[in-house]
C-alpha cells in the first residue's frame, strides 16, 4: 500500500514536495501484474474461459472461449476475378488451410458475384480435396438477379465432413451458372470455428 500524505490528515494544503512524494509513492506501489494469473500462449477453446461479474444479477459468470470471436477464423477467397464470367468446373480455385485453422469446422459459407447472373442460380460446392469429401450437403446458391447468397431461396447446408486439418487443400467447384447470362466474378466467405 502506498504511503500518502492527505490534506485531511495534515489539516492544511500539501506542499509541492508532499504532492510529488504522493505521486511517486502511488507509482511505486501500483500493481503491474495480477499475482494469481499466469500468462498463457495458447487457449483451449473448449475449456478455457473469460471470467466476468454480472452486475445485474450479482453472479460470477464465465464465457467459454468457443463462444467468442477468439475461436472464429474467416477466409475470403477470390475464386474468379470481378470482370470474368463464371463457368462450370471442379477446382476453379483452391486454397491450403493455414495451421491456425487446424481442427476447426466450417460453420458458415457465403458467396458474392459482382454482376448478377440471369436465368438461373449460380451453384457452388466446397470440397475438401485432401480428404476427398464435399463439405456442403446443399450447395451454396446465388439466385438469378442477385449478387449475394445471403438471401438465397435455398440456403447452403454444411455437412458433417466440415472438419479441416492444417494443410488440407480446399477446392471450389461451380456446378451451375446462370442459364441466360453467367455472373461475373465470384468471391467466397468461409467462417470456421470449434
Amino acid at each position: 500500500m502506498a504511503d500518502l500524505t492527505l490534506r485531511e490528515t495534515k489539516g492544511s494544503p500539501l506542499t509541492f514536495e508532499e504532492m510529488d512524494n504522493n505521486l511517486s509513492n502511488l507509482n511505486n506501489a501500483k500493481l503491474e501484474l495480477i499475482n494469481n494469473l499466469n500468462v498463457a500462449s495458447s487457449m483451449d477453446i473448449n475449456s478455457d474461459f473469460i471470467a466476468i461479474y454480472d452486475a445485474t444479477t450479482g453472479d460470477n459468470r464465465k464465457i467459454l472461449a468457443n463462444a467468442t470471436s477468439f475461436s472464429n477464423r474467416t477466409l475470403v477467397i477470390k475464386v474468379i476475378a470481378d470482370g470474368l464470367p463464371t463457368y462450370v468446373g471442379d477446382g476453379i480455385a483452391r486454397i491450403v488451410i493455414p495451421s491456425t485453422f487446424d481442427g476447426l469446422r466450417l460453420n458458415t459459407v457465403g458467396g458474392h458475384v459482382y454482376t448478377a447472373a440471369a436465368g438461373s442460380t449460380t451453384n457452388i460446392q466446397v470440397h475438401n480435396q485432401t480428404k476427398g469429401v464435399d463439405m456442403l450437403t446443399t450447395l451454396l446458391t446465388i439466385d438469378a438477379g442477385e449478387n449475394d447468397s445471403k438471401d438465397a431461396v435455398a440456403p447452403p447446408v454444411i455437412g458433417t465432413n466440415s472438419l479441416v486439418d492444417e494443410f488440407d487443400v480446399i477446392r471450389f467447384d461451380i456446378d451451375q451458372i446462370g442459364s441466360g447470362t453467367a455472373a461475373l466474378g465470384l468471391e467466397l466467405r468461409l467462417e470456421f470455428n470449434a
